[in-house]
């Protein structure tokens, strides 16, 4: 009703404004033809953009004063809220948790592989492979089972409490991702294009070749090959795992769109 009645007193204002235009140009044009008459122009007043909240005025309470510098001791008090698991304790002992978390981000939506910015979670033992009587190489199921941790972990999160901490951290997120991306990026954009494109690798039997290079190991499938880095990183964590990740991700997924949308 407010609206229908500032829209009434504008359309009132206006025919007030165009009535006392026509009448001043009766009168002039009637008694005074013979003067010139003077146009006035009005400038189009520039719009004043509203000041930029500071990143204090954008966080929540129980982080006030918190800022990137002093953002780990907070995100590990808060993170360990979402999950009992004791080796998620472990790996937030490391520091810049919020940038390794963006940086880690932006490399897999431009199909990166995080490995530099998760170095702490590298699992223990070495990549095997087992040849089959026809010489086949595939990859060692035991290799695949030290990732294990790393699906649990992630598995364990508190889907919604994950997504309430990432909103409450989001202005610290955000200023972390203004460091290392173009002007007015969107974090939430980057964040929904690094679930999909871990969503979009597909889950593999176990059993697909692998052939060896001078030290490392390649899929002799040229499409799993053709794969972005992060993907092939996901699939070497092997099947079981890749499901346990995705439907983590797809939940993750649903939460945030569903907060979005409120």
């Amino acid at each position: 009703m407010a609206e229908q009645n500032r829209t009434i007193i504008a359309i009132f204002v206006a025919l007030v404004v165009i009535v006392a235009a026509a009448l001043g140009w009766w009168y002039f044009s009637r008694d005074r033809a013979e003067e010139p008459v003077e146009t006035v122009s009005f400038a189009t007043p520039t719009p004043v953009p509203e000041p930029t909240p500071t990143l204090e005025e954008r966080l929540s309470v129980r982080l006030s004063g918190t800022t990137l510098a002093t953002s780990d001791a907070v995100v590990r008090e808060l993170t360990t809220e979402l999950s009992s698991h004791p080796k998620l304790a472990a790996w937030l002992v490391n520091e810049d948790l919020i940038r390794r978390f963006v940086a880690s981000v932006d490399n897999i939506a431009s199909g990166v592989s995080p490995r530099e910015h998760l170095d702490f979670m590298r699992p223990k033992g070495g990549f095997e492979v087992d040849e089959k009587p026809n010489g086949v190489l595939v990859i060692e199921p035991d290799t695949y089972h030290r990732y294990d941790v790393v699906a649990d972990v992630f598995d364990a999160l508190d889907t919604e409490g994950a997504v309430v901490l990432y909103h409450e951290l989001e202005p610290l997120i955000d200023d972390a991702y203004a460091e290392i991306s173009p002007a007015n990026a969107d974090f939430d954009r980057r964040l929904a294009r690094a679930i999909d494109h871990l969503l979009a690798a597909p889950v593999l039997r176990g059993t697909e070749q692998v052939e060896q290079l001078v030290v490392t190991y390649a899929w002799a499938d040229n499409e799993l090959e053709a794969l972005s880095s992060a993907q092939r990183q996901l699939l070497r964590m092997g099947p079981e795992n890749v499901r346990s990740i995705q439907g983590k991700l797809r939940e993750l997924k649903s939460a945030l769109e569903e907060t979005e949308a409120e």
